[in-house]
Formats: C-alpha cells, structure tokens, sequence
C-alpha cells in the first residue's frame, strides 16, 4: 500500500500553515492545472508548447501558470516554463493518488 504524506507532513513543510495547503490544494484541483503538470514533467516548454500539449485557452492557461508560479509549483526562465521540486513533489502526490506511481516490479522466488 502506498504511503500518502499525511495533512500534518504537509502543513509542517509549508511553512505557511493550513491556509497555504488549502489554495495549492485549490490551485492543483483546477480543471486543467494537472494537465499543465504532467505536461512539464516531460520537459520544459514554451507558452505556445504548452497551449498545443494542454489544448488550453490561452487565458485560461496564463492564469493558470501564475497561480502555479505564485505557489512556486513552476517557474518561468527565459522562455520556458518548468518545474520546480516542489512543483515534483505535488506531481509525485497526485501520481500517488491516482495510482500512477511506477509499480516495483516483485522479486522473483527462488524454487
């Protein structure tokens, strides 16, 4: 069974409290954000990139990426758009939640 970071393990790396978990939980739960993520955990990319591989309304995506930078989800270089750790670790969580963490594969018995 997978061990998801309990809400304390949560509040006590954020050193903001309760109410910074709250709006990122918020944030990450926007129709579109998760896309904006996994898009990026496959590489860097531009905003046009981005439009093309999320399939999302410029403005929608814009508002998006500066409530991810304004978490520090993400960050913005010279032209690309990337993310942050801890931008992976909320990615890692989610990926925890809905089971898509790489299973490891058992070991084999020996006869």
């Amino acid at each position: 069974m997978m061990k998801l970071p309990s809400q304390k393990t949560l509040i006590a790396s954020n050193e903001g409290g309760t109410k910074d978990v709250e709006k990122i939980l918020k944030v990450v739960s926007r129709s579109g954000v998760s896309t904006i993520l996994f898009a990026l955990d496959r590489y860097p990319m531009r905003f046009s990139q981005l439009m093309f591989e999320t399939r999302l309304n410029p403005g929608i995506l814009d508002r998006h990426l500066k409530s991810l930078m304004q978490f520090e989800l993400v960050e913005k270089g010279d032209e690309l758009y990337t993310l942050t750790p801890k931008g992976e670790k909320i990615l890692n969580i989610i990926n925890q939640i809905f089971g898509l963490q790489e299973v490891e594969p058992q070991k084999q018995k020996k006869p």
